[in-house]
């Protein structure tokens, strides 16, 4: 089976460092080959400018070990690296130092202030390559002093900005920009990644982002906790059941979806379609009458069935209807093009009394629940809810850009407290399980940032 990449917290990442320490593995160890990891990668993606001017900013931390060690590596390999020291380093990160001043002794130069920093922005600005290693997954909150100056300095490099595991001035754990945050043409994530990778607008921030693995003992990720994994299309291949080669169309599974309203049949044609894509062998599609031909024109190896309407939508009395349908169904999709009203209200209500053992909500059925929550409680089977982030703040009485910030968090608790698998519509979209476990889907692209599409 593919293996899936773990999401760490910043608290995540110190933990398997202080885990592989206890395993015997040095900090200096582990730093010397992430650092040699970034120098490599960046060869490869900047080939003429890593053998010219490269500048690394290093903080006292991990990060500025990381930088010093990924400069010396460069200059090794024939760039002219100097390296501004802000502060002085601790652990690992002044034993990198020293090995740096041992290779390149008038190469490394300590800054103790603002004024003296700034006095690099021209040299910055010459730099064919630029290290970002000033600030890591320690920082809790805004930067100040000199590590903001130096954020502010970052933004006149006219060479492409190289980030160390993340941006200077991000977040590790979450997707909000609290403060000055680094912008970098490529981000080398340490060891996992970390939300503030993945998430909007921290992510807007990262660039290209790409993973150099850091040798960690398999004993050490035994103990790691992952915030949540990465799902990669390999990784959804070996789930997909195996296709029986003598089935039929009764073999493989039928699926209603409910849905449409005038203006708004091509979503439930597309779901419809969508469902026959993904293998179900047969596909009903219960529509209010008045978009009877449109879908059926559209969907044309779906069972259309019209259904009573008034004012362009379901009518109350299409739910006793869609009951009947329901009997026999494997999969039920209610939400695609739905509307709003009494008559969608009735449906979804109808629906989710009706004890099927797999349901599907999405779009305006979500509008609808949220309008009488009181039907998540005392439900029988399983349920999948689909929401945007806006759909999600209104079921769960949030704030919007709280939530795409902090994606992960609120999936896992709402799937939680709803009993139901959530898929929080992305980028990325984060799958939670009533069980606690988040994957994020980080496939896709904007092709589908148009409505009707989702």
């Amino acid at each position: 089976m593919a293996r899936m990449k773990p999401i760490l917290s910043g608290q995540g990442i110190k933990e398997l460092d202080r885990r592989a320490e206890d395993l015997g593995v040095s900090p200096l160890l582990l730093m010397e080959a992430a650092g040699r990891g970034a120098a490599a990668r960046a060869r490869e993606l900047y080939p003429r400018a890593a053998r010219g001017r490269v500048l690394a900013l290093a903080g006292k931390g991990g990060n500025g070990g990381d930088a010093l060690c990924m400069a010396r590596w460069l200059g090794l390999w024939g760039a002219e690296p100097t390296v501004l020291l802000l502060g002085e380093p601790q652990g690992a990160a002044a034993l990198q130092a020293q090995a740096f001043s041992a290779c390149f002794p008038d190469r490394l130069i300590r800054v103790d202030s603002e004024e003296e920093l700034r006095a690099w922005a021209e040299a910055l600005a010459r730099a064919e390559l630029v290290i970002d290693g000033v600030l890591g997954v320690g920082l809790s909150g805004p930067a100040r002093g000199l590590a903001a100056a130096a954020i502010e300095l970052l933004a006149g490099a006219q060479g492409p900005v190289v980030a160390l595991d993340l941006p200077s001035g991000l977040l590790a754990d979450t997707g909000e920009v609290t403060g000055p945050a680094a912008w970098a043409e490529l981000t080398l994530a340490m060891g996992a990644y970390k939300p503030c990778h993945l998430l909007p607008p921290a992510a807007a921030h990262c660039g290209r982002l790409e993973l150099v693995e850091v040798p960690y003992p398999p004993a050490a990720w035994e103990a790691a906790e992952p915030l949540a994994w990465i799902l990669s299309r390999e990784q959804v291949a070996t789930m997909l059941p195996p296709r029986d080669r003598f089935g039929h169309k009764g073999t493989f599974g039928r699926v209603l979806v409910i849905g449409g309203a005038v203006g708004m049949a091509g979503a439930v044609a597309l779901a419809a379609e969508a469902a026959l894509r993904a293998g179900a062998g047969l596909v009903h599609v219960a529509v209010p009458t008045p978009i009877y031909g449109v879908v059926e024109g559209a969907a044309l190896e779906a069972l259309v069935h019209p259904l009573p309407a008034e004012g362009g939508r379901f009518s109350p009395e299409a739910a006793t209807e869609i009951l009947r349908l329901m009997e026999g169904m494997d999969v039920v999709l209610l939400g695609p093009g739905l509307g709003r009203g009494p008559g969608p209200a009735e449906v979804v209500q109808a629906m989710l009394s009706s004890g099927h053992p797999k349901l599907v909500l999405d779009a305006d059925a979500l509008f609808a629940l949220a309008q009488a929550p009181q039907l998540l409680r005392g439900r029988h089977g399983e349920l999948v809810l689909t929401p945007h982030p806006g759909e999600f703040a209104r079921l769960a009485g949030e704030d919007t850009a709280q939530v795409v910030a902090g994606k992960i968090e609120a999936a896992r608790r709402a799937a939680r407290e709803w009993d139901a698998v959530v898929a929080l519509k992305g980028p990325p979209t984060a799958i939670a399980s009533p069980t606690g476990e988040v994957y994020l889907n980080t496939t896709g692209n904007t092709a589908l940032a148009h409505g009707g599409a989702g």
